[in-house]
């Protein structure tokens, strides 16, 4: 059996293991290791395995740390691939290989048999081979016998069972791997500069959006960005009188615009103790510390992607990751198609019925609440 397949014999068992380095002293650290140890048995991590990536096949200490972090996200894993400078299994090879080492499939479409090499056997015990070349023969004489004319006759009408991945082939060879690497790439470099505005946390690169159970939180005042934009429903000069007095006004027909980039705006709410200030901002100039990007509790958009070219998460799909979205439109506006895509809240506002606005105000903030209840402010 080659290394691989005794890997997957122990851990589709769910048999206990530990890394070992040179020394044979137990590690954590899969970069250090030199060897697994199972019960009675050690492989070795520099052991070359039939599983490819890229169409070259890897060694026995890359399927050990996908392995590792089966639990953890896509973004979490590379991120530690990198710290420890080991190669990466893209999303659609990982699930594929922890499928067939958990025991939950019993193929793989990325192992390539002609690469298997049996794994050395000359610590293990003698029986154990004994008993293997026993049942080889009993297979072998098994095949050797008359064939079965019923099971001929099935096996001409069988077909090819396609799984998902094998159905999103299609009919052309299109290698979509760089992708998934780009895709996964962007994420890591989200995560890290995340990480780097926290204080440690118990494992090496896992970044939370909410707080451990009876975790205290450090509440500073969170922040809603709007934009910038003339034509915004909102700005800086009308969004206090929106929020606090729900009351919408123009920006056009406001009388004594606010020329400044910050506004403060104060709310109880029922499930928080104490009310909550909110800084309201229109651009980003002022973030001079990763942290700020942690307090943003929403976003409001007026549906153009070129508002978040200055953020800290400059795609729509990865904004609306970590900030609450909010579009904000008239009545009868046609909200564009990329709009509808995004994980945004669009919330109408009546064009005339300014007695509206106040169930509009109470649908935001109510919303807005389970946010900051899920960031931990009681």
């Amino acid at each position: 059996m080659s290394v691989l397949g005794e890997l997957k014999r122990h851990l589709s068992k769910g048999d206990a293991f530990e890394l070992v380095d040179e020394g044979h002293v137990a590690t954590s650290d899969i970069s250090t290791a030199s060897r697994i140890k199972f019960e009675g048995e050690e492989l070795d991590l520099g052991s070359e395995t039939e599983f490819s990536v890229d169409g070259k096949p890897v060694d026995l200490r890359v399927i050990i740390q996908c392995w590792i972090h089966r639990d953890d996200s896509a973004a979490e894993y590379l991120a530690d691939c990198q710290e420890k400078k080991l190669t990466n299994i893209s999303f659609l090879q990982r699930n594929d290989l922890l499928k067939w080492l958990s025991g939950e499939s019993e193929t793989s479409e990325y192992m390539d048999v002609s690469q298997s090499k049996p794994q050395d056997n000359s610590q293990t015990d003698g029986n154990s081979l004994a008993t293997a070349g026993n049942s080889d023969a009993a297979a072998n004489s098994q095949d050797s016998g008359a064939a079965d004319p019923i099971l001929e006759e099935s096996k001409m009408k069988e077909r090819v069972l396609l799984d998902h991945n094998s159905m999103l082939h299609g009919s052309k060879p299109v290698d979509f791997g760089y992708l998934i690497k780009d895709v996964e790439l962007k994420l890591v470099h989200s995560i890290k500069s995340t990480l780097r505005s926290k204080q440690g946390s118990g494992k090496p690169g896992t970044v939370s959006k909410y707080p451990a159970h009876g975790q205290k939180v450090q509440k500073k005042d969170p922040i809603i960005l709007i934009p910038s934009a003339a034509s915004s429903p909102f700005t800086i000069s009308n969004i206090k009188q929106f929020l606090e007095g729900s009351q919408y006004i123009s920006p056009r027909d406001v009388t004594t615009p606010n020329t400044s980039d910050v506004i403060m705006v104060e709310k109880k709410f029922d499930r928080i103790s104490k009310p909550i200030k909110f800084i309201i901002v229109n651009n980003t100039r002022m973030f001079t510390k990763p942290e700020y990007w942690d307090r943003v509790v929403a976003v409001f958009t007026t549906g153009h992607a070129w508002q978040f070219n200055n953020y800290q998460w400059n795609t729509p799909q990865e904004l609306f990751q970590h900030c609450k979205g909010y579009y904000f439109h008239f009545t009868g506006d046609v909200v564009p198609q990329h709009v509808q895509q995004w994980n945004v809240d669009r919330v109408e506002l009546d064009k005339s019925k300014r007695f509206k606005d106040v169930e509009v105000v109470r649908y935001f903030w109510n919303n807005l609440e389970k946010e900051l209840l899920g960031r931990g402010f009681r």
